[in-house]
């Protein structure tokens, strides 16, 4: 399908996350806490590219979370690894001059929470979409007027 697609890779405990470019499922390997993520090195001892390195901008991350609500707040898991990690690439796409991605965060219904349950912060990216199983839910403009 001529697609790139990069996966995290958390490095450390102060919210630093990588995205690595990965060609198949065998490029996965468990972590401490028997998470799939990239190996930092191909099968050939090649570092694997690291999205903020590209060539090219990234046109969709998909995001995961504990909550969401339909304002676009996104509540993960508290380590700030995905807002630290979002902050630093749209900085880059915006000094390359790159369009921003498209931020979706993929959700179960049940994690679709009431306007103001979802706490926030200064730090927090909001998403532009959510999809569950119940259907896609536009927030921002761009979703809206790719929804239609």
């Amino acid at each position: 399908m001529g697609k790139t697609l990069y996966v995290p890779r958390v490095e450390d405990k102060n919210s630093h996350m990588r995205m690595l470019k990965i060609s198949s499922m065998d490029d996965l390997i468990a972590n401490s806490m028997n998470i799939l993520e990239p190996a930092p090195m191909d099968a050939e001892g090649k570092e694997r590219e690291d999205v903020m390195l590209a060539d090219h901008p990234v046109d969709l991350l998909l995001l995961p979370g504990l909550a969401f609500d339909k304002s676009g707040r996104r509540l993960g898991r508290g380590g700030g690894y995905y807002d630290a990690f979002l902050t630093r690439y749209q900085g880059l796409v915006k000094e390359r001059k790159w369009k921003q991605p498209f931020l979706v965060a993929v959700s179960y219904s049940v994690q679709i929470m009431d306007e103001g349950v979802v706490p926030v912060t200064p730090n927090d990216v909001f998403v532009d979409a959510l999809v569950s199983p119940s259907g896609v839910i536009p927030i921002s403009a761009a979703a809206k007027a790719r929804c239609q």
